[in-house]
Formats: structure tokens, C-alpha cells, sequence
């Protein structure tokens, strides 16, 4: 653990911070009366540019504008400015050991410059007569300084850490305002922001941006942040399986962020052992104090740096980043892939929705998860949660659950043969692997697929991807077609006295169901007005064979296990052939020499079955068009 005054490398970032200060500050120079200051007239007091010009301040000049700072002070509608005096300037120079001003600009960069310019400057016209005691003026920095009129009529101003410093001339006027010119040089102390540059913790900055905090926690009156390394993030993201903080949701990056800071300032006098302290994120997440000797732990974390003074508190630097319970709770279980990454945003707030988030944590379980990203939602027509109850997930979310590890190389094989079921937390799931790869229910792939020890292998199970949600069926193959609104199908079934028999629960019917206008050009094609006229024309029990025929009673057979040449056996004891074309389209050769029925639509999930559109009737026999 080191004390700032042991840290070579922050020191001389808070000196360039000062000598930056100085740079900033030394194109205000120009209004100061007891040094080489330029010739104003009430008539025309000239621009900042101007001023500094006929000072012969060329270096500033030429740093001023290398920066971009200029244009921006004078552009705007009213300025008053605290500018220290040139020998100012020049104490402080020496003191940060910066030799030019080009080494600061190129070293801090152009938005340092801003900002230190930013604690001079307020953004309205305050002549000295406007001026009163303990007036409260807000800079461009956010920050404030504090006006102070002593009896004899001086004027000082105070910065944020109660420094003061002399008006030495007032209301030098320029033309976009006025400058009062100060003995010395407004040391703003530095923000977490500050000292994270400083100290080169380049993520964390980034995480703060990201997450919208660098605001927040600059209004926050009173606080103590633990600050992580750049090697603390880098190693939180390997273990929660991220490549970036754009990865992480923000709402997950906000919380642990909120975990390391304190709502009061605790310096390391401050911190006693086994001191647990609450966080911003809630009063309930707290941190753990160890202190043994001069070391200082906060939960699993060491203490590298202590006591950074900032202007609202200060920042302890850490060697580890901390993580709520709840975080801590998710690490390497089967949540953790979808929590941390913001691609399955939807998922995860579906678990929780559904209060599935203790089940799926439970590390004494052994679980497959075949996970949908946001993308796989939106697949199956799910954009928002809003419309869906915690009743309405449940079961959704635990027909994504096997309540077993079964990794990659564990999955049936079904090459040759058609889906097997497999028992999820809802029943069962139909899995399809064979050389076209594995897909669950036909219509959804299994895009990764994890074996033992790789990214997604977790202490309670193993995850795989999918790219479509899974739906558990809700309806047999009979109430498919009357939601699909084949109301021709329906018809015909009930003539011919079949509906029950496709209604038995623990079947496995793979149905080939025509639309309405395949029945309707049947009809026209044997010159009947419908169901009733099949019998009539093509002989008794006819209707009954025409749909037996489009229904194979042994297995469910999704769009994934047809095979080109694939010979179907059916419940009318009469066969077709599937045809799989160049293109991908599939035909249904039946037993009619006219033209095959195409497969239009696949692998709607029945409680019985599984049912497949198609655009005409499948014919068991030769049926002579009139015509």
C-alpha cells in the first residue's frame, strides 16, 4: 500500500495537472496590469486573441490554438475570467518541472486544457460591483469558487479546497466580458475522473463513461471511491467471459461501479478492520475492511494506493475490481454468459422476470442450457417482455433447461434417423443432429455447441447457444390447423370422422397439412362442392385414405431430419417420396401423376406432433382431372 507522497507517477500527473493549469491560464494574462499587459480602450477592449497578440505571448498563442481553446472562449456570449499574472504563471511553471508548454498540450492533450481552462472561466459578465460576499460562482469546470469582500474593499476568491487568492486588478474588460486578474494560479482539486488519468486507470475511466457516472459522482457531496487498475478490469472481464466493457449491459456495469464507492469521504485513518460499509448501489451491499499491519483489503481486494484527495472526498486505488452478491452469486454458472453480455439482455431480464435467476444459480445443481441471444427472441416474434407475466416465462424459460450436463459431443446422434426427444424442465424437446448440424425442434439451430472445459462450461452446467427462442407447444396437430385457419382441413376431417383419432395426447403424428386453397382446387378439379363429394366421386372411404395419407404416425419429423429421396410411410398404408431441389425447395411425390405438392411452411410444434404446410393435396391414387 502506498501514500501518495510515495507515488513518483501520480505526483507528476497532478504536476502536469498544475503546469497545464498554468498553459491554460496564461492566455488570461493579458489583462494583468502590473506586468507587460496590452493597451485596452473602452472603446474597443479587444478578444482574448487580440490581448494576448499585442503581448507578444507568441508561444501561448501558438499552444492556445494548437488546442482549439480560444475560439470556444470567445465565441461565447459572456465570460468572466480569473486570470493569474504572468509571474504567476511562471512560479508555478518552475514548480510542475515542465520545461515548454508544447510538451504539456502533447503530453495532456487538448481536453486537459479545456478543462483546467474551464475552473477559471463562468459563463456570465460578474464586474466587480456585481460581486458579493460569499457569492457562489459555477465555472465551466463545475466546480465553484467563492467570492470574499474584506472591509477595506479587496476582493479574494477561495477555490473548492479554501484556498485564496487576491484580486490584484478588477474588471479588466474584454470584449465578450471581463477578467480580474489574480496572484495566483486556481488549483482545482482533482475529481475521480482527474485521478484516474493520472494514474493511468484508462478502463475505468471508459466504464464511467459508459455507464454515465462521471457526473454523478462529481455532484456527490461526499464520498470515497475504491478505484480498480486497468489488470483488475482486464481480469474481471476473463472471468466473467468478455472481451470488452461494450460487451457488459450498462445497467450491470452501473451496479458494479455504484459498489465501489462510499457515501461519506473514509481516508485510511478513517477505515478500521472488519468495518463493512455500505455502498451507493444499496444500503444492503456492503464491502468488507481487513487491515493486517499496512495492508488494507477491501473484500478480495488489496489496496495499492491510499489517500488521493479529490474535491468531493477520496479515491483509494484497488488491485481488483469488487462485485455485488448478486454478480458474485451468477459468476461461472450457467447465468453468467447472458447476464454479462448485453446480447442477451433479453434473456436475462426474462429470468429475472420470472425469478428463475436462484433455480439457474444453484451451484449444487447440474444443468444444459440452450441459451437464445436477443436476436433468437426477435425470431420468434418476442421484442418485449412488457405483454408477458412471470407466469407466461416460466415455462417458456424452463423448456430451455435440461436438469443434467449433456455437452457437444453428448447430444443424440441422428444422422439416419429423425428427432429424439429430450426431457427438458417442461417437457420435451426434439433434437435433431446429424450432418446438417444439431437443431432443436427444426427450426432452431444449436450455433454453439459447448464440450467439457471450454468458454461455456460452468460449475452447474454447461451452456449452448441457439438462434431461435424455444416455444413449448400449447395445442395438438387438430387445433394447429384451426389456429392456422385450414378450415377445409378441419371440415374434411370431421367428415370423414378422424379428428378424435389425431387428438390422442402421447402420439407422435408428423402431419402434411394442404391450405385452404389446395383443398379448394381438389374440389374444383373432381367438381364437388366439398368433403362430402370425395366419397361420391372416388368411392367410399376415399376422404379417409386422402388425409391418413398426409399423417406418419411413428416419429416427429422436422424440416431438419428430410433427406432428399426420403421414402415416408403413412396411416393409409401408402407412401411418398420427399425431392429436395438444387434451390432447397421440398416436393412431396405422391401417388398422382399431376403436379407434387411443395412444403411451404415447417415445424409448427404440436402437444402430438409436429405439422408442415403444404400447397396441395397429397393423393394416394391416380385422380384424372376432368379437364
Amino acid at each position: 500500500m502506498k501514500e501518495l507522497s510515495q507515488t513518483p507517477k501520480l505526483f507528476k500527473g497532478l504536476k502536469l495537472f498544475l503546469g497545464l493549469a498554468a498553459l491554460a491560464l496564461i492566455v488570461l494574462t493579458t489583462s494583468c496590469g502590473d506586468d507587460d499587459g496590452p493597451s485596452m480602450t473602452e472603446e474597443d477592449p479587444g478578444t482574448l486573441s487580440e490581448v494576448a497578440a499585442e503581448a507578444g505571448l507568441t508561444t501561448l498563442i501558438d499552444a492556445a490554438n494548437a488546442a482549439d481553446l480560444v475560439a470556444d472562449l470567445e465565441s461565447r456570449e459572456a465570460i468572466t475570467v480569473f486570470a493569474p499574472t504572468n509571474d504567476a504563471f511562471g512560479n508555478l511553471l518552475t514548480a510542475s518541472n515542465v520545461s515548454n508548454l508544447t510538451e504539456l498540450i502533447a503530453e495532456l492533450g487538448a481536453s486537459r486544457v479545456s478543462d483546467i481552462l474551464g475552473y477559471h472561466v463562468v459563463a456570465s459578465a460578474a464586474f466587480s460591483s456585481s460581486l458579493s460576499d460569499g457569492q457562489q460562482l459555477t465555472t465551466l469546470a463545475g466546480q465553484t469558487l467563492t467570492v470574499n469582500l474584506a472591509g477595506d474593499g479587496s476582493v479574494s476568491i477561495s477555490d473548492v479546497s479554501g484556498k485564496t487568492f487576491d484580486v490584484v486588478t478588477a474588471d479588466v474588460e474584454i470584449a465578450n466580458g471581463v477578467v480580474h486578474v489574480i496572484d495566483g494560479v486556481l488549483i482545482s482539486t482533482p475529481t475521480v475522473a482527474d485521478v484516474a488519468f493520472a494514474n493511468d486507470l484508462t478502463i475505468l475511466l471508459q466504464a464511467l463513461e459508459i455507464a454515465g457516472l462521471t457526473q454523478t459522482l462529481l455532484d456527490q457531496s461526499d464520498m470515497t471511491v475504491f478505484a480498480p487498475t486497468d489488470a483488475a478490469f482486464t481480469a474481471l472481464l476473463g472471468t466473467i467471459g468478455q472481451t470488452s466493457l461494450d460487451d457488459i449491459p450498462v445497467s450491470v456495469l452501473t451496479r458494479i461501479l455504484q459498489y465501489h464507492v462510499l457515501g461519506s469521504s473514509e481516508f485510511s485513518t478513517d477505515l478500521q478492520n472488519n468495518q463493512e460499509a455500505a455502498t451507493l448501489l444499496s444500503a444492503d451491499d456492503k464491502v468488507t475492511v481487513t487491515i493486517s499491519g499496512s495492508d488494507v483489503d477491501i473484500n478480495d481486494s488489496n489496496v495499492t494506493i491510499v489517500d488521493v484527495e479529490i474535491v468531493n472526498g477520496v479515491v483509494h486505488v484497488i488491485d481488483a475490481v469488487l462485485v455485488p452478491s448478486l454478480e458474485l452469486s451468477i459468476v461461472n454458472t450457467i447465468v453468467q454468459p447472458a447476464y454479462f453480455n448485453k446480447d442477451f439482455s433479453v434473456l436475462t431480464a426474462a429470468v429475472v422476470k420470472a425469478d428463475l435467476v436462484g433455480t439457474l444459480t444453484d451451484t449444487q445443481a447440474s444443468f444444459t442450457l440452450f441459451a437464445p441471444n436477443n436476436a433468437a427472441f426477435e425470431a420468434a416474434g418476442i421484442t418485449s417482455l412488457d405483454n408477458l407475466s412471470k407466469d407466461d416465462l416460466d415455462p417458456i424459460l424452463k423448456y430451455h433447461v435440461i436438469n443434467s450436463e449433456i455437452f457437444a459431443d453428448e447430444l443424440p446422434d441422428t444422422e439416419g434417423a429423425f428427432a429424439e426427444a429430450v426431457t427438458t424442465l417442461n417437457g420435451d424437446i426434439y433434437l435433431t443432429n446429424n450432418a446438417g448440424g444439431a437443431f432443436i425442434n427444426g427450426n432452431s439451430e444449436v450455433v454453439v455447441a459447448t464440450n467439457a472445459d471450454e468458454a461455456l462450461d460452468f460449475g452447474n452446467g454447461v451452456v449452448h447457444v441457439i438462434d431461435r427462442m424455444l416455444s413449448p407447444a400449447s395445442v395438438d396437430v387438430v387445433g394447429i390447423a384451426q389456429d392456422a385457419g385450414f378450415t377445409l382441413l378441419a371440415a374434411a376431417l370431421t367428415e370423414a370422422g378422424l379428428v378424435s383419432d389425431l387428438q390422442v395426447t402421447d402420439a407422435n403424428f408428423t402431419v402434411f397439412a394442404p391450405t385452404n386453397a389446395a383443398f379448394s382446387a381438389l374440389y374444383s378439379a373432381l367438381e364437388v362442392s366439398g368433403p362430402s363429394g370425395v366419397d361420391e366421386v372416388l368411392g367410399s372411404g376415399t376422404l379417409s385414405t386422402v388425409l391418413l395419407y398426409h399423417v406418419f404416425n411413428q416419429d416427429r419429423v422436422f424440416s431438419t431430419d428430410l433427406t432428399n429421396g426420403l421414402g415416408v410411410s403413412t396411416m393409409a398404408e401408402v407412401g411418398f417420396t420427399v425431392e429436395i431441389g438444387d434451390d432447397g425447395a421440398v416436393t412431396l411425390n405422391d401417388q398422382d401423376s399431376s403436379e407434387n405438392p411443395t412444403v411451404t411452411g415447417t415445424d409448427n410444434l404440436a402437444t402430438n406432433g409436429v405439422v408442415h404446410i403444404i400447397d396441395k393435396v397429397l393423393l394416394p391414387i391416380e385422380v384424372t382431372n376432368p379437364e
